[in-house]
């Protein structure tokens, strides 16, 4: 819905459009495998935020101990399954020659399946 959105706000057009669908190329042109132990490690990147927010006592330290963890794991594109959730779709939209089949495969089971 929220990529809906994107795209009938306009944010989808000129470099945000090729972002966008490069990034959904990519995201579904890697392995089971891969796509699986990419969201095991985002996993453990975002439990340790949690473990880093809750140790610290403060507001301040609270927010660097999140900041880094999950900077890591979107700098490395790891595969977190609830932004994928927005990114596939709007890469979609926005142009890319990627199937429904292509999405829940190679995305979304091996997301939930390092919940198990």
């Amino acid at each position: 819905a929220f990529a809906a959105a994107a795209l009938y706000a306009g944010f989808l057009v000129g470099g945000t459009q090729q972002l966008a669908i490069t990034t959904t190329m990519a995201k579904t042109s890697m392995s089971f495998g891969q796509a699986f132990v990419k969201a095991v490690m985002c996993n453990w990147m975002v439990c340790m935020a949690v473990f880093l927010s809750e140790a610290a006592r403060d507001l301040g330290g609270k927010m660097v101990g999140i900041w880094f963890p999950i900077s890591a794991f979107v700098a490395m594109s790891m595969e977190h399954s609830v932004a994928n959730m927005f990114l596939i779709p709007a890469g979609i939209m926005a142009g890319g020659n990627v199937s429904v089949g292509q999405k829940i495969l190679k995305k979304w089971v091996p997301g939930c399946l390092r919940h198990a």
